[in-house]
């Protein structure tokens, strides 16, 4: 998607778990041995004892008001999730819009994993250029990964999981503190679903809380039915495809001297260095900015806090373009161009 259109992700804000548990105090309560600590990198996650729809809700208002936007004013409402947000037969998505006080706003789930805040940023811009009478749409996201239903810190292969909520609105003038989003592009690879599903058949009903998700034994499971996948080489592809494809959509040359930071998913630092850096390098110049080690992998949210992180940095200044990338199972790669605003 390009945006020829002046759209904007205006206000962007995240929330936090409002607890710490360090690394080291993992390693002692033997929830991740001191090898994979050491590879992985995380100094501490971010843990939560509130729902994740809760943590989105302070999030969303954080972002009203300092956009100066009355919930009342919205045009729609999209709310991302990977994991349980409290109940299981229910819309997180309406009950934030209840909350907010946008009763005239139309809540929708977003559903595609990890990569979810990134696929509802998309679907809010495509809303406000197909509907001319549309302003401003708020993207929310939300995760918890609390025990025993989720082994935040030794379930998964290369990342670990934190507790947070993001937020932002896109709008069609800034609102806030706001970069203009130029450009988006995805790639997907549904080859790789079964990666999260293994070997067990379909259930009847949700296993949350019943047993322990792994997702480490799935992909186990996957990888070693399908030993000719080409998994490594097939995610390269995609993350230069779709940052290629990105920058070409923007009109931004891979080497454009306005790129001065990117932005990639809150994974463990062996896998970034290993494989997502590399790719990345192989389609833009923009230098990487490491991001996510004192809060894990934040499930749907990475993208939006990225976007807080980078543009708190100090050489962030008017005309820069950030790129921002996502990725979430299924697997789907997702990346954005943005362009800070001349103030």
């Amino acid at each position: 998607m390009r945006s020829d259109a002046a759209l904007y992700l205006s206000s962007p804000a995240y929330v936090l778990g409002e607890d710490t548990h360090a690394a080291t105090d993992a390693v002692s309560d033997r929830l991740i041995d001191a090898e994979n600590a050491e590879r992985y990198a995380y100094s501490a996650l971010r843990v939560s004892d509130l729902a994740p729809v809760e943590l989105a809700e302070r999030s969303a208002a954080q972002t009203l008001e300092d956009a100066g936007v009355p919930a009342a004013d919205l045009d729609a409402l999209l709310h991302a999730w990977t994991y349980h947000q409290g109940h299981e037969f229910w819309s997180p998505a309406h009950y934030l819009a209840h909350r907010l006080g946008a009763p005239a706003a139309e809540p929708t789930g977003i559903q595609q994993m990890c990569n979810g805040g990134m696929a509802a940023i998309a679907q809010a811009a495509r809303h406000l250029l197909a509907e001319p009478a549309a302003h401003t749409v708020l993207v929310t996201t939300a995760d918890c990964f609390p025990a025993p239903g989720f082994d935040r810190w030794g379930g998964d292969y290369g990342v670990c999981y934190g507790d947070g909520a993001t937020s932002v609105l896109l709008t069609r003038t800034p609102q806030g503190r706001s970069v203009r989003l130029l450009s988006s592009a995805t790639v997907a690879a549904p080859v790789m679903e079964g990666m999260h599903r293994g070997d067990a058949p379909f259930s009847p009903a949700p296993l949350s809380g019943v047993k322990t998700l792994l997702p480490k034994v799935t992909k186990k499971e996957f990888l070693t039915a399908n030993p000719q996948l080409p998994f490594g080489p097939l995610a390269h592809d995609a993350v230069t495809t779709v940052v290629s494809r990105a920058l070409h959509r923007a009109g931004v040359a891979p080497g454009d001297g306005r790129l001065r930071a990117a932005a990639l998913p809150r994974l463990a630092r062996h896998v970034m260095t290993d494989a997502y850096e590399p790719a990345f390098a192989a389609a833009c110049a923009a230098p990487i900015v490491p991001l996510g080690s004192d809060t894990g992998h934040l499930g749907a949210g990475d993208a939006v806090a990225n976007l807080c992180d980078l543009l708190d940095r100090d050489d962030v200044r008017p005309g820069d373009l950030l790129v921002l990338l996502s990725a979430g199972a299924g697997f789907t790669w997702s990346a954005a161009i943005v362009e800070v605003p001349s103030r």
